[in-house]
């Protein structure tokens, strides 16, 4: 790997305005900081991160992606990150991507631009071949979210043991008409949520219908829509349905119940999270109960060791068990 010496030498620079180019100081000519640029990406520089003789500052600042900090689900990991960041003497800052790629992008700016130490991504709205690059400036993890060959830490749920359990308690409980609930297909993470649900039904012997599958899932408003699309299906319904999130499942038994359904009596309902919110519905709802604010804090100490350098940044998949909490609503 090139040094910062051998770039200055290259620029006909000192090394302390390669630095000050890196730190995206103010105080360098445009002309300059083009050059020294250039020379960077030619020689594929990483920046001093990945090298302790290199680290100059830091701005003690980790930065955390979520769609929406509302859910409740993205709230638990915020606090998370946020509680071990600051017992490792660091500031989180929440970037709300709204499910919008360019958003996302946005955020990697702020790592090219030395404005925080490190990202989180909860979830991966872009390619992964346009995250990547940015690499060259910063560690990323991903937390949450899934991709079969990105060669960064992951730290997420078995999602295809928390498919097929949801799946083989509905059929235990006599459920052979089984729907399932998703946010999105851009997600790696909910496709093998979405293969757990498949193999349990196919380990079973059991129908797999199209109609029965629902995408766009992300909300209590989601959840009574989908309620409504179930409802007025020309033929056959699901006797039971597996739903990606709490807040979805909140509203399909909503909707149900104004729409004269017995829950689990003609419709049975499991939720994902195990959000506070299945406690206070009727019926309560099961749901598959997951670590997250553990989850939040590992992703931060992983972080961190990227940056001291006591793990390197590669590839290293963690999955955290999740848990079925049965309730009234199956």
């Amino acid at each position: 790997m090139p040094t910062i010496q051998e770039i200055a030498k290259l620029c006909k620079v000192s090394t302390s305005t390669v630095s000050r180019v890196l730190n995206n100081h103010p105080y360098v000519s445009e002309k300059i900081r083009r050059e020294v640029l250039r020379v960077i990406e030619e020689m594929n520089y990483t920046p001093h991160f990945l090298a302790r003789g290199l680290r100059t500052n830091s701005s003690k600042l980790l930065a955390v992606s979520v769609p929406k900090a509302d859910h409740p689900f993205f709230a638990g990991l915020i606090k998370g990150i946020s509680l071990q960041a600051l017992e490792s003497n660091y500031k989180v800052c929440v970037f709300q991507t709204f499910y919008c790629k360019e958003n996302e992008l946005e955020l990697m700016k702020l790592l090219q631009n030395r404005e925080v130490d490190g990202i989180i991504l909860g979830a991966l709205e872009n390619l992964w071949d346009d995250i990547a690059p940015y690499l060259k400036r910063g560690p990323i993890l991903m937390c949450n979210e899934f991709h079969e060959t990105a060669q960064v830490p992951i730290l997420c749920y078995n999602e295809f043991e928390s498919g097929y359990t949801a799946v083989r308690h509905l059929i235990e409980r006599g459920y052979r008409d089984i729907g399932f609930c998703f946010d999105t297909a851009n997600s790696e993470a909910q496709n093998i949520r979405k293969k757990g649900y498949l193999a349990a039904l196919a380990d079973h012997n059991l129908p797999y219908r199209e109609e029965w599958i629902f995408d766009g899932a992300f909300s209590i408003l989601d959840g009574i829509r989908i309620m409504n699309r179930i409802h007025d299906l020309p033929e056959k319904k699901p006797a039971a349905l597996f739903s990606g999130s709490d807040q979805v499942a909140a509203g399909l038994i909503k909707q149900a119940v104004n729409l004269g359904y017995s829950v689990p009596g003609d419709l049975a309902v499991i939720g994902y999270d195990n959000q506070p919110i299945c406690r206070v519905t009727t019926p309560t709802i099961t749901s598959i109960d997951i670590p997250v604010e553990q989850l939040g804090r590992k992703a931060v100490s992983r972080l961190l060791a990227c940056l001291t350098e006591e793990l390197p940044l590669k590839r290293e998949v963690t999955l955290f068990p999740t848990e079925l909490v049965v309730r009234e609503s199956t």
